[in-house]
């Protein structure tokens, strides 16, 4: 059972997270759903390695590799750098030159023409686009996203998450996402876990069995509202108004 705890400026010792156990399964999409401070982008660096449990353990399967790629809540593109050699930026730090596979995501990511465009110069979709490419350019086998597509409008926001979904199908990446929304969490994951507040702890798992390719249309199906309307009722912001659990 991970637990992590922090001391404050004041000394006052903050408990992020209690009693959390569950197992990553390669390939799948995890989504970590829960109210502010709750724990979800702490358990992203745990996870990670860049922090480490006050209590508990990350068990990784000795045969495989740990390959990290991170999109994190800002785009973090470097603004001196062009959207190229920002997305080169992995294989450069890993010394490796594949400027084939650069020009492929770029291509991937709907950024072809804006090879030599700067971060300024580019909009809130575009700079998301590049982000996930930078991600992805070094091909890890674990992909972690804490709130990727926060901050866009809706439409800008649909489009994208349709073409995550495909991108990270596409790769047979497995990864772990952190949101607070509801929808984004049932159209990109196979499974969701609802944490509560913080202390952050496990309240449900929810799996989501939904058409492999999520379209924006899946948005009309029934299930994706069961899925929604259960989801709330876990988190306690809904008086529900049926008492169906999805099927």
């Amino acid at each position: 059972m991970l637990g992590k705890r922090y001391r404050s400026v004041d000394g006052t010792i903050i408990e992020a997270i209690r009693d959390v156990s569950f197992e990553l399964v390669q390939g799948e999409v995890l989504a970590i759903l829960g109210p502010t401070g709750c724990g979800k982008s702490t358990l992203l660096r745990l996870i990670s390695g860049v922090e480490a449990p006050s209590e508990g353990t990350i068990e990784r399967d000795k045969d495989s590799t740990f390959n990290i790629g991170f999109i994190f809540q800002d785009s973090s593109l470097m603004r001196w750098r062009t959207v190229y050699d920002n997305i080169k930026l992995p294989l450069e730090i890993l010394g490796r030159n594949d400027p084939k596979k650069v020009d492929e995501l770029i291509h991937t990511v709907n950024l072809t023409g804006f090879e030599n465009a700067y971060p300024a110069e580019l909009s809130g979709g575009m700079r998301r686009r590049a982000a996930i490419a930078r991600s992805l350019v070094h091909e890890p086998n674990v992909l972690l996203m804490d709130e990727p597509l926060t901050g866009l409008d809706e439409i800008t926001k649909e489009v994208l998450q349709t073409e995550l979904s495909y991108l990270i199908r596409k790769m047979k990446v497995t990864c772990v996402l952190v949101t607070h929304d509801i929808g984004e969490a049932v159209i990109l994951s196979d499974r969701v876990l609802v944490m509560s507040p913080r202390p952050g702890t496990l309240v449900d798992e929810v799996r989501v069995q939904l058409p492999s390719v999520r379209e924006p249309a899946v948005r009309s199906d029934e299930r994706f509202s069961d899925y929604c309307m259960f989801i709330r009722k876990r988190l306690n912001i809904l008086h529900p108004l049926r008492e169906r659990e999805p099927h």
